[in-house]
């Protein structure tokens, strides 16, 4: 239109699915639970599993086994930078707040990838750089909250990553993403600082909601997939 700058901003952001009230731990056993029947195998990798304590998800009737840099009496040592040190393809993996301390978050998601079996799922979850609290940080400090200096200094936290990117990401290494959704709760009147500026921010935008997100991606059949298991799957 004549006379007006027109900025193409590109697609849409995906929009969350809901906004939830919970934690990474209950957003993840509560994934599984629902999921178990679909999954290709019963068997799920917690990938730096902090203190092991989604060991719980045995209750379900799945098997755990847990990995992290270093090996200790719960974990395996795996370095996500480098191909799964085992040769059993997991049904189902966890990444909870875990890909924000990750220098290459690409590289890491194509190893795990190749190391769940087509149609297995991968709960990622991570802060929120778009929730309400985080953007107004960035706008009177330049960065995102869980993001400072000190952040990476004392919590490792090397990479913001927005909901978008982390879609691009999944899809270079062969997943598709089923679900998005926020955690941690909206934010209440009077319970925080600039608590009615972070509401608004909420009712404006869904995404604004929740100090963290969580997405729920599958290890997509055509992508990735040796001959084998695509047969194995579809019967053929």
């Amino acid at each position: 239109m004549r006379g007006r700058l027109i900025r193409d901003r590109g697609p849409r952001p995906r929009k969350p699915d809901a906004n939830l009230n919970l934690d990474r731990y209950e957003f993840a056993f509560e994934t599984l639970a629902s999921l178990k029947a679909k999954l290709p195998a019963p068997s799920v990798y917690d990938l730096g599993l902090g203190d092991g304590q989604m060991q719980r998800i045995e209750s379900l009737g799945l098997r755990w086994k847990g990995f992290d840099q270093t090996a200790w009496s719960k974990a395996e040592r795996w370095d996500l930078a480098e191909p799964c040190p085992i040769e059993e393809k997991a049904g189902a993996a966890l990444l909870l707040d875990v890909i924000e301390h990750c220098p290459n978050p690409g590289l890491v998601l194509k190893n795990i990838a190749a190391a769940l079996l087509c149609e297995g799922r991968l709960v990622i979850t991570t802060p929120n750089p778009r929730w309400s609290a985080s953007r107004l940080h960035t706008l009177v400090f330049g960065w995102p909250s869980g993001f400072t200096g000190l952040d990476l200094a004392q919590n490792h936290h090397v990479l913001p990553i927005w909901p978008h990117v982390l879609e691009k990401f999944l899809g270079d290494a062969g997943f598709v993403v089923d679900q998005y959704v926020t955690l941690d709760g909206v934010s209440g009147l009077f319970r925080h600082r600039l608590s009615f500026a972070r509401m608004l921010i909420e009712k404006l935008d869904r995404s604004a909601c929740g100090m963290s997100y969580a997405v729920i991606a599958r290890k997509s059949l055509h992508s990735l997939c040796m001959p084998g298991q695509i047969e194995d799957l579809t019967g053929s």
